[in-house]
């Protein structure tokens, strides 16, 4: 069973098919890094969300990397994932989130926050950091849904505080070389810290009132005391983003449709 033969039985398939205008597909095989960008929302939500997009653009203009999107699918389409025993899979290439070295997931306010469990279930992804194998992508968080980390750090490798346009790049360009260079999940993670804005969780230990209000934050890593927001000063460095991926006018309806 693959994930085209259940779109006959969705309400909504054209949201899963990943064939719209101005999609990205670049050779996997050449890719140094790969990374899907999440929503944890609807398609039709998310990619009205002019982060994803800018975002997606950024990386595909680079050659050695590759970014493609998954967005939390309706509950038909849970479901039928769940029955088959089949994981959820990247809209451009049908690829298994599991198989991406990263998993960026934008949260821009926090009734999406539980659906990031969802996508990590579907996904056969351990929902807490702490669980996660080697072998397995690091999940990264980023929005303004997470500039308050802490309800949520816990299912998260890193998150980005801040504008996420300079510091994706950066991320990549430090997983590009770990790979080659054969470093650990854990020293990947403590390059990733040296990125203004990169707030990695398992770095520090909270403290916390019998009310669940935060008593104290503090580093387990020496010399470590805050993160610090990261702040794109000039927009100029960050051009907007291309046409973003949509339906062909001449070719029929939205995919959110049909």
């Amino acid at each position: 069973m693959k994930m085209e033969d259940l779109l006959p039985r969705l309400r909504k398939p054209g949201r899963y098919l990943g064939t719209e205008y101005n999609a990205v597909r670049k050779d996997w095989d050449q890719a140094q890094v790969r990374i899907v960008l999440g929503f944890p929302d609807l398609y039709e939500i998310g990619m009205s969300h002019l982060g994803i997009q800018i975002l997606y653009h950024l990386v595909n203009r680079h050659h050695g990397f590759l970014a493609e999107r998954v967005f939390t699918p309706d509950l038909d389409l849970e479901g039928l994932l769940k029955e088959h025993g089949l994981a959820l899979c990247s809209l451009e290439s049908r690829r298994p989130i599991r198989d991406f070295d990263l998993f960026g997931i934008s949260l821009p306010y926090e009734l999406c926050h539980t659906n990031v469990l969802t996508m990590l279930d579907l996904a056969v992804i351990p929902f807490l950091a702490s669980e996660r194998s080697e072998d397995q992508p690091l999940v990264i968080a980023g929005g303004a849904g997470v500039f308050n980390p802490e309800p949520v750090a816990d299912f998260f490798d890193a998150i980005v505080l801040g504008d996420g346009e300079e510091a994706i790049i950066e991320i990549l360009e430090i997983v590009a070389q770990a790979k080659g260079s054969g470093k650990t999940r854990k020293e990947v993670l403590s390059l990733l810290a040296g990125i203004e804005g990169c707030y990695v969780p398992s770095h520090f230990l909270v403290r916390y009132q019998e009310d669940g209000r935060i008593a104290a934050i503090s580093s387990r890593i020496p010399g470590v005391t805050r993160v610090r927001r990261r702040i794109l000063a000039d927009l100029d460095k960050s051009p907007p983003p291309q046409p973003p991926p949509g339906p062909d006018k001449k070719k029929g309806p939205p995919p959110g449709g049909g």
